[in-house]
């Protein structure tokens, strides 16, 4: 059984240099994972960086939103079991967390599975001893597919090309609509614990008086249809630049040279990606004296993030 994931990019060269390396470090030690990186448009930073690192790079001609690009991706590699999509952001922490999502998929039956999910009726139950959260609400930072059910929902509708952005919501609820699962969302509790989601800003910005409940107005239209299929489809002309997807040779040699954390940044990127890591640290400890003390941390290292802001006034609640 193989696997591929696919890390989704568009203008956050600087994100992907921050996150990539464990991703593909990972697959080079896992035989049956494969790395692809996939940016929407054509930005010659991104083919520089590939060439110079040997990393497997689809991009297309245009800019048309992460839904077409993980079309493009399904078109260019139709033959692999499984299917990660995770966005440019999303650092990895435990590698165990894809075994985790296709072990948890074959025993129960579960062809798409989300990073975390919420919604006024989301439940937490367990699942042969599983914790998991059922939702009708996520975001697309780390999506995981079964391929016969995927291709059966089809391909992200290419509706949202003229926004590039949206439509990753409409294609989850496929899943539910078709009877392939009884939630449109559902994410292992586990799963939170091995990624960490940074909150850079968004590369396509949309006014708020567009958004309706977490929906664009044109995909809660489509949920509202209860489509059941779209058909893969790409628009733009799309290219591979055809390094090997499964072992990278020069970034193994890169990282037995550079053992230092965050190696391709340096700086005040740097640093955020160091605040970042102590605020994870603080959100995943029990002991409130350790909680502060990696929270002053990472205030010291990233004072300006958006995340550390929002989990400081969650804690400042419960107190």
């Amino acid at each position: 059984m193989k696997s591929l994931i696919t890390i989704t990019t568009c203008n956050r060269l600087h994100e992907v240099k921050k996150y990539i390396l464990p991703y593909i470090d990972f697959c080079n030690h896992n035989e049956d994972f494969d790395f692809l990186l996939s940016l929407d448009g054509n930005n010659p930073e991104y083919l520089d960086f590939c060439n110079e690192f040997h990393i497997p790079l689809l991009y297309s001609d245009e800019r048309e939103g992460v839904g077409l690009s993980k079309n493009r991706v399904l078109t260019q590699f139709p033959d692999y079991d499984y299917y990660f999509f995770i966005e440019d952001d999303v650092e990895l922490i435990d590698g165990s967390v894809f075994q985790d999502n296709i072990d948890f998929s074959v025993e129960n039956n579960v062809p798409h599975l989300s990073h975390r999910t919420w919604g006024y009726d989301s439940i937490k139950t367990i699942t042969n001893g599983t914790i998991i959260i059922k939702g009708t609400k996520a975001a697309a930072q780390f999506c995981f597919f079964e391929a016969k059910a995927l291709f059966k929902i089809g391909g992200w509708n290419t509706l949202f090309a003229q926004y590039k952005r949206f439509g990753h919501s409409e294609h989850s609820y496929r899943f539910f609509h078709a009877g392939l699962q009884d939630y449109p969302f559902i994410a292992l509790e586990a799963t939170s614990k091995k990624l960490f989601v940074h909150d850079p800003p968004h590369v396509t910005n949309i006014e708020c008086d567009y958004i309706d409940n977490h929906y664009h107005p044109d995909e809660k239209a489509l949920i509202d249809q209860k489509t059941t299929y779209f058909p893969l489809q790409t628009l733009s002309k799309f290219h591979y630049n055809g390094f090997d997807m499964n072992y990278n040779k020069v970034v193994a040699e890169y990282l037995q040279n550079n053992r230092k954390k965050y190696p391709l940044v340096k700086g005040k990127e740097r640093c955020k990606c160091f605040g970042g890591m102590y605020l994870y640290k603080a959100q995943n400890t029990k002991m409130w004296f350790m909680k502060w003390v990696y929270l002053s941390i990472s205030f010291l290292l990233f004072s300006k993030s958006s995340s550390l802001r929002h989990f400081i006034k969650q804690e400042l609640h419960l107190i």
